[in-house]
């Protein structure tokens, strides 16, 4: 076997490069997490309440860059309507169908999304007194994990699609469709910037600085565990990955 002028086999040195290289990753995702679980630490908490706008009027630029704010969701006019059930609305509504296909030449399966639609209503986040805050640009939001209302597999019958498949090399053999929904009355966590407009509006919207903007069904303790975890999760998984480089060395 070929030996570098360090005295490194070619196998040795591709231990070494993917170990560092892996570890270099999971420092990087290392780093993000915890920049995103100390801006959680830092955040404001808020309470969506009668003196929330007599806070941000003090405040420099009526604005607060990170501030957390806990709500019912309501919609501003129509709600959106469950496509397969009828008496439950919501303000985002996502449908989405995937699509296995078996690869003819290759001999593998792989997951392929065939369509996903998704749909927003405006909405505010209400508080127990009635204090409205409006929440902007819910789709670029993290943490939106919906409430699941239907689920179905579907087997796709091809016919004389035979020669299709041959000629294609691709064959789709099922489907699965899904529905979700935030729907109205769910309890939401929200962070972001909080801005008070000339008019009295209450604002919820991306950080103006990069920083990441949530809403969660989750409580903002759990949002914060959650980021906690994953931050030393990373970090377990950079030392690893840095300690099997050291030992192909």
């Amino acid at each position: 076997m070929a030996k570098f002028c360090l005295g490194f086999s070619l196998t040795e040195a591709l231990c070494l490069g993917a170990g560092l290289a892996v570890s270099g990753l999971c420092y990087y995702m290392y780093r993000k997490k915890k920049k995103t679980a100390d801006e959680l630490d830092n955040a404001s908490h808020i309470n969506i309440d009668g003196n929330l706008k007599d806070t941000l009027e003090v405040t420099p630029g009526a604005r607060l860059q990170y501030a957390v704010v806990e709500g019912v969701v309501e919609p501003v006019g129509e709600p959106l309507r469950s496509q397969c059930h009828e008496d439950i609305v919501g303000v985002v509504h996502k449908v989405e169908v995937t699509e296995p296909r078996l690869g003819l030449s290759s001999l593998y399966s792989a997951l392929f999304k065939s369509h996903q639609q998704v749909t927003s209503v405006p909405f505010v986040l209400r508080g127990s007194d009635g204090t409205a805050v409006q929440v902007h640009c819910p789709l670029k939001a993290s943490g939106l994990n919906m409430e699941m209302l239907y689920k179905r597999f579907l087997q796709v019958s091809h016919g004389f699609s035979v020669l299709g498949w041959y000629f294609s090399g691709v064959k789709s053999y099922s489907q699965l469709e899904t529905e979700e929904m935030l729907r109205v009355g769910t309890r939401v966590t929200g962070v972001g910037q909080l801005t008070l407009d000339p008019d009295g509006t209450l604002n919820l919207r991306p950080p103006s600085d990069g920083s990441k903007y949530f809403l969660s069904m989750a409580d903002y303790d759990t949002l914060r565990k959650q980021y906690s975890a994953a931050t030393k999760a990373w970090k377990r998984f950079a030392v690893i990955f840095a300690l099997a480089g050291a030992a192909a060395l």
